[in-house]
């Protein structure tokens, strides 16, 4: 079972108020991939993890929308002790080894580079790249 079926089952479990079962996919997702995606963020099913999500940390508030592909290594939450993480948009491209910090929004067909911090909204089709991070094609 990929990571995507096993993030899936346990965040279906846990919005039945299933309460032992998902802690344990979590857990075993963490031993078999190295990750942190936990089954309260709200990734859509399509979302794809490359390489099985090796070293993916997630924070727990985090919306990530549909056909977007999170390579390895990645850190997308929250910054400096608060609890706001980023909201990712569909068909969005991050990187290997980004990080995603703080209360960020990330628009539709946007590409974050690797190893890019990004901590300011990246607007829809832009790419980000560089630490921290800058827009390349922005006409902002």
């Amino acid at each position: 079972m990929n990571i995507t079926k096993q993030y899936t089952l346990a965040r279906w479990l846990y919005l039945r108020k299933v309460p032992l079962i998902p802690k344990i996919i979590k857990i075993i997702m963490r031993i078999l991939f190295s990750c942190d995606i936990p089954y309260t963020s709200n990734i859509h099913k399509t979302v794809q993890f490359p390489h099985h999500g090796i070293g993916v940390v997630i924070g727990h508030d985090t919306v990530i929308g549909e056909n977007t592909k999170v390579l390895q290594n990645v850190t997308i939450g929250g910054r400096s002790g608060v609890r706001a993480n980023p909201v990712i948009g569909k068909n969005v491209i991050i990187g290997a080894g980004a990080c995603i910090l703080g209360d960020v929004k990330i628009g539709d067909n946007a590409k974050i580079g690797a190893n890019a911090v990004v901590i300011k909204n990246v607007p829809t089709g832009c790419t980000a790249v560089g630490v921290p991070a800058k827009l390349l094609n922005s006409k902002l």
